[in-house]
């Protein structure tokens, strides 16, 4: 019996009626998507700024004040109080009160009048690594441009560098620029995986799933006619998502919407895959559900949503290397920020249609035997 597309796609209407009229899965469709993105979005910032400093002034110059004065004129820092005892800097940051300390030494002005080098001591709170680091390069930027300013003009060195920084693609290297294209993917591989695999284990609850396949209809007609629903939602959720990107959080799209469509297109044969195969793993949708997050948590861990794959180590890069979320993750952000065009992304997609395929592939097969 040769494949029916009007089988299918009868599995298909019935399928899509189903998800349409239950009311609770139209807020999931809808609103969910959306929520997800504006949450993850907002509270996945990385940048540093209201960095709560104290000033330890042991100069008590027009430097020092001066010092304080840019040291809290900006964003990156609070400075939270000025003290002369480096007791109360201690108590601050054992307290919480305060995450940087920084202090200013006697003769701090003279050293730099007389373009000598002057040690600034800083403390910094550890607990949050990610934090202090760029805390401490803020201050010593700003520190930077204070002794600059202060050295004497016969002091300038002859023939210095002066580079000129030009920041592609992002150049008020916003940290939501980098992250919300990273929640995109998120959204969207877990709507859809859960989608899937919920639909195909809520039929076998009822019952209904030995039915069907004791039909005339052939198992890979009940695959395609199940998932199909879920291509076009997947695509209606990738839209909706990308729109909410764009409006809320300001982040460019550069590239093609056609691009970014074939490409959700090609993800989609991974994440469908993903819960076709958890609902082969499991009897009820609570099982279902969790046989779908464990593979997608580490692929989103792995899959550098939330940090670099480069800082990874090097087992870790190559199971990073096997996720199709790593994939998908560098191709959204090169069509959001660098306006990519295919001939840049092809490597990416075939690596990511060629994960999809294997996926689809070993859940299909599962599924037929365990319905024959």
């Amino acid at each position: 019996m040769m494949f029916s597309f009007r089988r299918m796609a009868a599995v298909a209407r019935k399928e899509l009626r189903h998800i349409l009229r239950d009311h609770r899965m139209r807020p999931v469709l809808f609103i969910v998507p959306v929520m997800q993105l504006i949450i993850l979005g907002y509270a996945a910032n990385m940048d540093v700024d209201h960095v709560k400093m104290m000033v330890v002034d042991h100069d008590r110059s027009p430097v020092s004040r001066e010092v304080a004065q840019r040291l809290d004129a900006g964003v990156a820092f609070d400075v939270v109080e000025i003290t002369e005892y480096e007791a109360d800097a201690e108590r601050a940051l054992d307290a919480g009160d305060a995450e940087v300390a920084i202090l200013l030494p006697p003769g701090l002005a003279r050293g730099l009048a007389r373009a000598e080098a002057v040690d600034v001591p800083m403390w910094l709170d550890g607990t949050d690594s990610n934090r202090g680091t760029i805390a401490q390069t803020y201050a010593e930027t700003i520190l930077a441009g204070i002794s600059a300013d202060h050295l004497p003009a016969r002091q300038a060195p002859i023939g210095r560098a002066d580079p000129r920084v030009r920041v592609l693609y992002n150049p008020a290297l916003r940290s939501r620029w980098f992250m919300v294209p990273g929640v995109v993917v998120m959204v969207l591989a877990v709507v859809t995986s859960l989608l899937s695999a919920m639909a195909i284990v809520k039929e076998r609850e009822k019952g209904t799933i030995e039915q069907l396949v004791v039909t005339p209809i052939r198992p890979a007609e009940l695959i395609a006619g199940k998932l199909l629903p879920f291509v076009g939602i997947g695509l209606f959720i990738a839209a909706l998502v990308t729109v909410a990107a764009i409006i809320v959080f300001g982040v460019p799209f550069r590239g093609s919407f056609l691009d970014l469509v074939l490409m959700c297109l090609v993800f989609l044969m991974s994440t469908l895959g993903v819960g076709l195969l958890g609902s082969t793993l499991a009897q009820t949708q609570q099982q279902a559900m969790l046989a779908v997050f464990l593979v997608l948590m580490p692929s989103f861990l792995l899959g550098g949503v939330f940090y670099p794959i480069s800082n990874m180590p090097g087992w870790a890069q190559t199971l990073a290397n096997l996720t199709p979320v790593r994939y998908f993750i560098e191709i959204v952000r090169a069509l959001f920020l660098k306006g990519a065009g295919l001939d840049v992304l092809a490597a990416d997609a075939a690596a990511l249609a060629a994960i999809g395929l294997v996926v689809l592939g070993v859940a299909t097969f599962r599924f037929r035997k365990r319905s024959a």
